[in-house]
C-alpha cells in the first residue's frame, strides 16, 4: 500500500518535469548562503534578478535559433548597437520614442537580413552571423568614436533602475516578456514547428511547415530581443557602450545549451535557459560576494558550465540506455 502511495507521488513528481537545472541553482544559491550571510539578503536577491534581466533577453531569441538547430552569432554586437543607438539618437535631439524604437527595428532588420540569407538563399548560419557580428560591432565603434556616451532622461532611467512594488521595472519587463515567449513555445503551432524544424527540417517541410518563413521569423526574434537587451543595457546604465555585448553572445549561449537546449535543436526550450541564465548570475554573485578576483571569476564560471554540460550528457546517455534497455525486456 505505502509502495503505491509513494509510487503514486513520485509519479506525479515526474510528470511536473521540472528542469535538472533547477537542482544546479537551488544548490549554489544553499553554498553561497551558507559561505556568506549577505547571499540571502533581500537586497542581494533582487539584484541577482535585475542581473539576469539582460542576459536572460539575450537569449530567449538565441533559444529560438539552436531549437532549429542553428545558431546567431551576431547578438553580442546587437546588443552593442541597440545599446549606443538609442543614446545617440537622443542625445543628437531624436524623440524618445524614436530613439527608443529605433534599435528595435534594427534588431528585426539584421535578423530579416541574417534569416533571408540562411534561410532564403542558403548561406552557412556561421558565417552570415560571424560577418554580421563583425559589421556591428565595428558600427558601434565608429558611432561612438570607440568611446562611452552617457545619456541623461528620466523615462530611461527609470525603466532601468526604477521599481514597482518593490521590484525594479525592468525584472516586471523581461518577467513579462519571459512568460509571452514561453507560452509561444509551448501553446502555439509556431512554437510545435521549431521543434519539428529542429528535428528534421525536411520531415517538417514534408509536414507542410513553411521552412523559410519559420526561420526568418526566428532570426528576426533573435535580432528583436538581442535589441531590447541592448535598450535594457542603456537604460540600465544610462550609457552606450560599444563593447558593452562584446560577452553576450557566449554567455547566451551559455544560458541555453546549460539549460538544456542542444545545439542539434529539437530538444530544451525557454525554461530552461531562463534557470541557465539565473544560474550564471547566481555564480557570478556568488563569487564576487566570496571576494574571488574577477579573472578567476570566468575560469570558475567556466568549469562550471562545463561541468553541468557533462552531467547533462552522462544523464541524457544513462537515460537512452535505460530506454533501450526496456525496450529489449519488452520484446523479450
Amino acid at each position: 500500500m505505502n509502495k503505491t502511495k509513494s509510487g503514486g507521488l513520485l509519479g506525479k513528481f515526474k510528470q511536473l518535469n521540472i528542469p535538472g537545472i533547477l537542482i544546479g541553482d537551488i544548490v549554489l544559491f544553499i553554498l553561497f548562503g551558507l559561505a556568506n550571510n549577505k547571499f540571502l539578503s533581500t537586497y542581494n536577491i533582487i539584484l541577482i534578478f535585475r542581473n539576469t534581466c539582460t542576459l536572460l533577453l539575450a537569449a530567449i531569441g538565441l533559444t529560438l535559433v539552436i531549437l532549429i538547430g542553428q545558431i546567431d552569432m551576431s547578438i553580442g554586437s546587437v546588443v552593442s548597437m541597440s545599446a549606443v543607438l538609442v543614446v545617440v539618437l537622443y542625445n543628437n535631439g531624436a524623440p524618445l520614442a524614436v530613439a527608443m524604437v529605433a534599435p528595435l527595428l534594427l534588431g528585426l532588420l539584421i535578423g530579416l537580413v541574417n534569416g533571408i540569407l540562411i534561410a532564403k538563399f542558403k548561406l552557412d548560419y556561421w558565417v552570415v552571423t560571424f560577418g554580421m557580428m563583425s559589421v556591428f560591432a565595428g558600427l558601434a565603434l565608429v558611432v561612438t568614436k570607440g568611446n562611452t556616451v552617457a545619456v541623461k532622461n528620466d523615462f530611461i532611467n527609470w525603466i532601468g533602475n526604477g521599481k514597482i512594488a518593490g521590484l525594479y521595472v525592468i525584472i516586471w519587463i523581461t518577467v513579462i516578456l519571459a512568460a509571452l515567449m514561453i507560452w509561444v513555445q509551448n501553446k502555439t503551432k509556431f512554437g510545435y514547428d521549431l521543434f519539428a524544424l529542429g528535428g528534421s527540417r525536411n520531415v517538417a517541410a514534408v509536414s507542410g511547415i513553411k521552412v523559410v518563413e519559420t526561420s526568418i521569423a526566428v532570426y528576426m526574434l533573435s535580432g528583436l530581443f538581442a535589441s531590447i537587451a541592448g535598450l535594457a543595457v542603456a537604460c540600465m546604465t544610462t550609457s552606450g557602450s560599444p563593447s558593452v555585448g562584446v560577452d553576450y553572445t557566449f554567455n547566451a549561449m551559455a544560458a541555453v545549451v546549460i539549460g538544456g537546449t542542444a545545439f542539434s535543436g529539437g530538444k530544451g526550450g525557454l525554461v530552461g535557459t531562463v534557470f541557465g541564465a539565473l544560474l550564471m548570475k547566481i555564480l557570478a554573485s556568488g563569487l564576487s560576494l566570496m571576494g574571488i578576483p574577477s579573472t578567476w571569476q570566468k575560469a570558475i564560471t567556466g568549469m562550471v558550465i562545463v561541468s553541468l554540460i557533462i552531467i547533462d550528457v552522462v544523464a541524457d546517455h544513462r537515460k537512452n540506455i535505460q530506454a533501450k534497455r526496456r525496450v529489449y525486456n519488452n520484446v523479450g
